[in-house]
């Protein structure tokens, strides 16, 4: 009604012929046009309606005025905020005006109860990478942070070496608000697994992240954008979950919002217990000295953890004026990790013909995360330009203790129990080990709009942390407990690593948008073991070149260079009793891999066409078996690989097939090409590899909705072991009630398939002649995961979107 009313308006203003011409775009907050938005154009004088019309598909709008004098131009659109244009004159004929892309801000507003929104895809390109609107997914409900990022496009999760990669490389950033996430890998994975993913906003892949990121993460940057909402009034939901795998699960959030016209106040509290199971089964062969010579081995190993995890986050905001604001946050998660792992080796000797070990390892963890921040901001306008001026800081302080109990018993070929005779095969273990960390970051950013076409961004950083890790394993030696010097590792560190960027865009003309970002990062790090202390200074450059073909295509390029930091715990040289023939251990010598990126995209509406090129200088690859003179066993550690090469094509094609059918595809595939280095002989190897990530959601009668969602990788490798394909389908069911409730029943794995198939020994020559079949089954595959949520929603609807602020943009990420 409102569209027909101001279009039969339109027509009976401005009758005398045209004089002049305004054109423009209009766009959401994502890049994205509007169509059907209402641009008009009002007498500036006493603001009375001149002339109007609707924008196109492309969100692009065309007005003609007849009169002379002096005007704004006003775009609105119910669910988003009215834009308004500063006043400009129409003095001569002809004239044209030609406004930049005008970008709207989503809005909710109430109407007589009903609150209407704007309904988001469920995925968005942008010029950096993509954004996931985890929201829109049916999935999400009763879900993990963990779960919902594995079922992100191009976002592979191997579970079995706690490892993230992001369109098949790794050296990926995780962040949260913008907070990277500079703990133990193995304890980011718990932390996200104990999340609840109702309180996750979106999900930002930076696969070609400009200049004003950090440049750590060699395949770019994950980053987790939580709920946080400034409510006029009051606003909260209420969340549960229950669920059974092969254990129990369950999950409880609270979040409550409660803001007025100067200040806003937000919390979210979330608790979960998480039981589950996985296990691998290793068989092959090696040529261990202490063994005696050529040996076969077949190994299990199970494990079950319960996993308790308290996620608490809590941030006030108070604006001053429109142009000023203060504010802060605190996220706190507090993890308790119970892990009960059964191993078993079945050892038939050259020289002894046959032992069986069977190896409980017993681990009780107490992992304590938390960050606080402070933001402050200042926005200046004028008639000629706009300006941003902004102070964060942030403290991270993290704690992780670890002790752990093995006990190993070993029997004959007749079952029956006895002590071998060699050190390696002791009758039990101690582990200690806990890991402290302080950190500190202040960054400062300014950014300026100095006319229609031109504005320029410029920041410096500095961070600075100290970590303390006191690691031993003692030995069983009947009833009493000894250290073993091979076993113990006391190192600390300081590192400090200092950041200055500035940053153009330049509208070059109507179509041809330039960015051109420059970044200089310095770091260093001190051990108490100096010969490891390093320091390393370097460029970043960023370019990217948008050129509009037309209301809905461009063609985008994109050049980026990366860094991946080698984590704290790959760097120390400590020893982690495995089993009787191989130890875990860091690698002192790894170097920082370097990545360049090249991409060009085509995109037509949603739908995008890119082609990626990447040389990686020293990528890591972790898990790698290794020699080590300190140990006469196989050392299982992380090496640097002499390069990594890859040429991929990557695609979103969304798919509309009627009202109620959407669909939704991801994929890549190129081919990639390495050289190893950790082996006697150094190989190089090329291979093709390809990833798909889809989704279909259909919206039934009576406010039901299903969706099928899944994702497949294909052959690849890991440094010098060969993976096999794997991927798992997921299915979800919801019901809406008009209550603000939803009921919801998910499925993860439905064809119990996550399993993940490697094989050692295949390129070339191991360490010790390695070879080995290796099957992992995470829990999914071995049962199916069935989850029961129902999340109910109460207060004020009428709430207006803030986003937590920080500085610390990477550095909680690589221990």
């Amino acid at each position: 009604m409102r569209t027909t009313l101001l279009s039969i308006l339109c027509l009976l203003v401005g009758t005398k012929y045209p004089s002049a011409q305004l054109t423009g775009r209009v766009l959401d907050g994502n890049g994205l046009p509007i169509p059907y938005a209402n641009a008009t154009v009002h007498n500036a004088s006493d603001n009375t309606l001149h002339s109007g019309t609707l924008t196109d598909e492309s969100g692009s709008f065309l007005l003609e005025l007849s009169e002379e004098g002096a005007y704004i131009l006003q775009i609105s659109l119910l669910s988003f905020q009215s834009w308004n244009s500063e006043v400009f004159i129409v003095s001569s004929k002809p004239f044209e005006k030609d406004f930049p892309s005008i970008v709207l801000k989503e809005e909710i507003t109430q109407l007589e109860g009903v609150a209407v929104t704007g309904q988001r895809k469920l995925i968005q390109r942008t010029q950096e990478g993509s954004v996931i609107n985890v929201q829109e997914s049916i999935l999400t409900q009763g879900s993990s942070a963990l779960q919902v990022l594995e079922r992100a496009p191009g976002v592979i999760l191997d579970r079995r070496n706690n490892s993230f990669s992001l369109n098949g490389r790794s050296g990926t950033l995780v962040m949260i608000n913008g907070k990277a996430q500079r703990i133990p890998i193995a304890d980011l994975m718990a932390l996200l697994n104990g999340m609840s993913a109702d309180n996750i906003q979106k999900i930002e892949l930076l696969t070609n992240p400009s200049s004003k990121y950090d440049a750590d993460g060699n395949a770019g940057i994950i980053n987790i954008v939580l709920n946080k909402n400034e409510a006029l009034g009051l606003r909260g939901s209420i969340g549960l979950s229950g669920g059974y795998g092969e254990g129990p699960k369950q999950t409880s959030n609270f979040s409550l919002n409660y803001g007025g016209n100067h200040s806003s106040l937000f919390g979210t509290y979330t608790f979960s217990y998480d039981d589950s199971s996985s296990g691998w089964r290793g068989v092959g062969v090696t040529d261990l000295p202490v063994l005696g010579g050529n040996t076969n081995i077949v190994f299990t190993s199970n494990s079950q953890q319960i996993n308790r995890n308290h996620n608490v986050n809590f941030g006030y905001e108070h604006r001053f004026s429109e142009q000023l604001l203060l504010g802060a946050n605190i996220l706190y998660n507090h993890s308790r990790p119970l892990v009960f792992t059964r191993n078993r080796g079945l050892y038939d000797f050259v020289i002894d013909p046959f032992l069986d070990a069977r190896i409980h390892l017993n681990g009780d963890g107490n992992r304590k995360n938390g960050t606080a921040s402070m933001y402050f901001e200042k926005n200046g306008k004028n008639t000629e330009n706009e300006s941003t001026f902004s102070i964060t800081m942030d403290y991270v302080n993290y704690n992780n203790k670890a002790p752990n109990f093995v006990n190993s018993t070993y029997f004959d070929q007749n079952g029956n129990p006895f002590q071998p005779d060699s050190e390696i095969y002791n009758q039990g273990n101690r582990g200690f080990n806990e890991t402290d960390i302080k950190l500190g970051v202040l960054k400062i950013d300014y950014s300026e709009k100095l006319n229609e076409t031109f504005s320029m961004e410029a920041g410096i950083k500095g961070s600075y942390s100290q970590t303390d890790n006191d690691a031993r394993i003692e030995i069983q030696q009947g009833d009493d407990f000894v250290s073993d010097e091979r076993f113990i590792s006391r190192i600390g560190t300081t590192e400090k690593i200092a950041a200055v960027y500035s940053l153009a865009d330049y509208q070059w003309s109507k179509n041809l948008k330039i960015q051109l970002g420059l970044r200089y990062e310095n770091w260093t790090q001190d051990f108490s073991d100096a010969t490891l202390n390093r320091n390393f200074g370097k460029l970043f450059p960023s370019f990217f070149l948008n050129h509009s073909l037309s209301d809905t295509t461009a063609l985008r390029f994109a050049y980026t260079k990366r860094i991946t930091r080698p984590n704290y715990s790959d760097l120390a040289s400590f020893l982690s009793y495995n089993g009787p023939t191989s130890v875990f251990s860091g690698n002192p010598q790894l170097l920082p891999a370097i990545t360049d990126n090249l991409t060009l995209t085509y995109s037509n509406k949603s739908l995008s066409v890119t082609l990626a090129a990447a040389n990686e200088d020293n990528p890591f690859a972790r898990f790698q078996i290794t020699k080590n003179p300190q140990s006469t066993v196989a050392v299982i550690a992380p090496v640097n690989l002499e390069y990594q090469r890859s040429l991929e094509i990557q695609t979103n094609i969304p798919v509309r097939i009627s009202h109620w059918w959407n669909m939704n595809l991801n994929a890549t595939a190129g081919i990639r090409e390495f050289k190893l280095l950790h082996t006697a002989e150094k190989v190089t190897h090329n291979y093709p590899h390809f990833n798909v990530n889809g989704s279909q959601t259909w919206l039934l009668p009576k406010d039901f909705s299903f969706e099928l969602s899944g994702w497949y990788t294909s052959r690849h490798f890991n440094g010098s072991a060969r993976v096999d394909g794997f991927g798992i389908l997921n299915f979800g069911l919801k019901k809406s009630f008009g209550n603000n409730a939803n009921l919801q029943l998910s499925i993860t794995d439905i064809f119990e398939s996550f399993d993940i198939r490697s094989q050692v020994g295949t390129l070339t020559r191991e360490a010790f002649g390695d070879e080995f079949e290796v099957n992992y089954s995470s829990e999914s595959g071995r049962s199916r995961i069935y989850n029961v949520s129902f999340t109910y929603s109460f207060g004020n609807r009428k709430v207006r979107e803030t986003q937590a602020r920080t500085g610390a943009a990477s550095e909680k990420s690589r221990l």
